[in-house]
């Protein structure tokens, strides 16, 4: 073999190290932004229902007081000494319940959002990593 020769063939198998550790780099960087995509939907999956068990929890606990206020209702009604006193209860029973009923929807959709963030937090943690200008 000659000097060139030799040098080409080692120029060679040097280029065909490069591709092998530049290939062998792209599978390693594709297989951890697969992971990381994976590990985010399942933590993403799992704050949701969180969040959908929190917020089950709020409109139970909504449902209850509403009840419990129809039934010192339905006792305060039986109690009245007269037609008017019933109409009265009635009438204030209705606007509490539904100045109730308008901040505990507020208070929800708050819940709601909030939990909803948390969930999509770790997903796009993962995506913005990814996006032009974003990526670190």
């Amino acid at each position: 073999m000659t000097a060139k020769t030799v040098k080409s063939t080692t120029e060679t198998k040097t280029a065909e190290a490069k591709v092998a550790t530049t290939a062998l780099d792209s599978a390693t960087n594709a297989s951890k932004a697969l992971t990381g995509l994976f590990n985010a939907y399942f933590t993403s999956g799992r704050k949701a229902i969180e969040g959908i068990i929190e917020v089950d929890k709020a409109l139970l606990g909504y449902a209850k007081e509403a009840v419990t206020g129809y039934v010192e209702l339905s006792k305060d009604t039986v109690q009245a000494k007269c037609l008017n006193d019933v109409l009265d209860l009635h009438a204030a029973h209705a606007h509490s319940r539904i100045e109730a009923t308008a901040a505990n929807a507020r208070e929800v959709v708050e819940l709601t959002k909030d939990k909803a963030k948390e969930a999509y937090a770790p997903v796009k943690e993962v995506i913005d990593t990814y996006r032009p200008g974003k990526a670190a």
